[in-house]
């Protein structure tokens, strides 16, 4: 039986360590390493006709369901518990007005593991919930559920070798090669052979799966592969659901968007070039691990990554607006204006993207609402009890540094109690610890580090914002440690002892730094919305978890279900357990209709 994880210590020093690692490796190599050419020339694919594994448009005489889920594999208790619910023959969630049967195949969007994407964390982390939440509801063998998943970041940090083996085992014979079938994952078969793929469903619609490695790079065979698709496989007029790894519109930044949104834009901008009318209607994605949904005309751009991992927060969302040069899926053409030589080309169009709102109550809808998330945040204040880890090496890193401000103390004859007590006000305490502290260069070099990895700590833009957040962060720390020595050398009972005066300060220390980070994290996601992740990923919340139930129905309507988890039971232990899940709907369905006569209409009103 595979180990049953808990959810990651993210700010435990040695997980810090190794993600540092994995990410400079797959940041500094990640363009000489990127396979995925590689890959589609050894795995090439017939252009005259679609994959019969990738092709489902056969079944347009009755209702088709699919699920998506995004970012699973962190916790047994939050992967297991969204492994059951799509695991059972049908699901009635509150809301829903009629059960809602199990998907036909199921796709993932991106980070199926956690942090890193070792064979080992892969089996304990992901295979591991889905097998058993299938050994519990079994469906006939001979006609298992189909499974396609995208690389997230977190699935490229070894270069997508797991990955590959995993989710794209699959061959097509060629006259080198027999045909080899795809993985039984969770009892669901694998049926990708590259890391993106184009699925045709019934009544024209499509889902294309598009891997945006690490550095959000699309290379050109997969765009080769996609405008192939949009120009020769898709009818005209067809209905596209777009799958990223990440959400872009959420992400942009309004002041520069070229740096966020230009690969998203291109591939959006295939469906135009292609010149056959087709339309993309949904955008789905995960990286941002909770339930929210945008709105741009016709289309909806859905983040559901609740698929097992730390809960992130929502409070921090905003409607994005911003001038963009080429045109949104669907928008006519503007004439260029006449270029001027050694000049940009102006953006010509506005992105605007809206926070979906509550028809009744004006809130955003959002998994958790923004009430919930602003409550949970609160947490932060409780960063040191929540990360012993962190305060541990921290007060190490205190302790250490009272011991060579008290060595320096004894080369001028006397001891760090001795010189602060000394002193005999507070002022006279400060002066004489920080005349320790320049005395030599090892307490000094170790001020400056602080304050240089606060500065890069800080996730502020532009730089003067990111120096002045990083100051205060690095001099709030300082201040704290330097009162703290000082009122401990004052008042502690034995602290008149070098020995005694160092273990305070590297306990107490450890506990206040600790304190001050999350407090840092809490104003920053508060006052600026920025630090986000930071904040949240030190909570490591298993609740509110949430995935997407769609289906198409004989005529043509494509109906998106969201599926939320308040509460992750507990399921971890040596004994099988299977508490009750009680899922509820995240908002009322959404319905996309499709008339053959009309073509395409609008959203339904909500």
């Amino acid at each position: 039986m595979a180990k049953r994880r808990w959810m990651t210590r993210w700010y435990s020093p040695s997980r810090l360590a190794s993600i540092a690692v994995r990410v400079a490796v797959s940041t500094v190599f990640g363009a000489f390493a990127d396979r995925r050419e590689a890959i589609a020339a050894a795995r090439s694919l017939d252009p005259v006709a679609i994959d019969p594994a990738w092709d489902y448009s056969a079944a347009s005489k009755s209702d088709f369901w699919f699920d998506f889920l995004a970012d699973t594999g962190d916790g047994w208790n939050s992967t297991y518990a969204m492994a059951r619910l799509l695991a059972q023959p049908e699901l009635k969630p509150a809301g829903a007005a009629t059960p809602l049967p199990r998907g036909r195949l199921l796709v993932l969007g991106g980070d199926q593991v956690y942090p890193t994407p070792s064979e080992e964390d892969y089996r304990s982390r992901f295979s591991a919930p889905f097998q058993l939440a299938y050994e519990n509801n079994r469906w006939p063998p001979e006609a298992p559920p189909d499974l396609y998943a995208l690389p997230g970041n977190h699935d490229w940090y070894d270069g997508l070798t797991a990955f590959l083996q995993l989710f794209c085992w699959r061959q097509l014979k060629t006259p080198w090669s027999e045909a080899r079938p795809g993985t039984l994952i969770g009892g669901r078969r694998a049926q990708q052979t590259r890391s993106y793929f184009a699925i045709a469903l019934p009544h024209d619609w499509w889902l294309w799966g598009v891997d945006i490695q690490l550095t959000n790079y699309i290379d050109q065979e997969q765009i080769n592969f996609f405008d192939h698709v949009a120009r020769n496989w898709m009818k005209e007029g067809s209905q596209l659901i777009l799958v990223t790894g990440q959400p872009d519109w959420g992400y942009v930044n309004t002041r520069d968007p070229r740096s966020t949104f230009n690969h998203f834009s291109y591939v959006e901008s295939l469906v135009t070039l292609a010149k056959r009318n087709h339309r993309v209607r949904l955008v789905l994605t995960g990286d941002s691990h909770h339930y929210s949904r945008y709105t741009e005309g016709e289309r909806s751009y859905i983040t559901a990554g609740g698929g097992g991992a730390f809960l992130h927060p929502t409070h921090h969302l905003e409607d994005k607006s911003f001038a963009w040069r080429w045109p949104a899926p669907g928008q006519a053409p503007q004439p260029l204006p006449p270029a001027t030589p050694g000049k940009e080309e102006a953006p010509q169009y506005t992105r605007t993207f809206t926070l979906a709102k509550d028809a009744k109550t004006g809130e955003p809808v959002t998994f958790p609402s923004f009430r919930q998330s602003r409550a949970l945040a609160w947490r932060n204040l409780g960063f040191a009890l929540l990360n012993p880890e962190f305060a541990v090496v921290v007060g190490i890193v205190c302790g250490v540094f009272a011991w060579l401000l008290d060595t320096n103390a004894r080369f001028l004859g006397s001891s760090l109690p001795e010189t602060i007590r000394q002193a005999g006000t507070y002022s006279g305490a400060l002066w004489a610890y920080l005349w320790l502290v320049f005395i030599s260069p090892w307490p000094s070099l170790l001020v400056l580090g602080a304050i240089g990895g606060y500065y890069y700590f800080a996730d502020f833009k532009p730089n003067w914002k990111r120096l002045i957040a990083g100051g205060l962060h690095a001099a709030a720390q300082t201040l704290g440690i330097v009162a703290l020595t000082i009122a401990l050398a004052f008042y502690a009972p034995g602290a008149d002892s070098s020995l005694w005066l160092i273990i305070y300060v590297a306990v107490c220390g450890g506990i206040l730094s600790a304190t001050i980070m999350g407090l840092y994290l809490l104003i920053s996601l508060k006052f600026f919305k920025v630090h986000w992740n930071e904040a949240f990923s030190a909570l490591r919340i298993k609740n509110y978890k949430c995935f997407l139930r769609l289906r198409i129905s004989p005529d043509g309507a494509l109906t998106v279900w969201p599926v939320g988890l308040k509460k992750v039971p507990w399921d971890c232990g040596t004994k099988q357990r299977n508490p009750p899940l009680r899922a509820s709907l995240i908002e009322p369905a959404l319905t996309f209709l499709r008339n053959a006569a009309l073509g395409l209409k609008k959203t339904l009103p909500r």
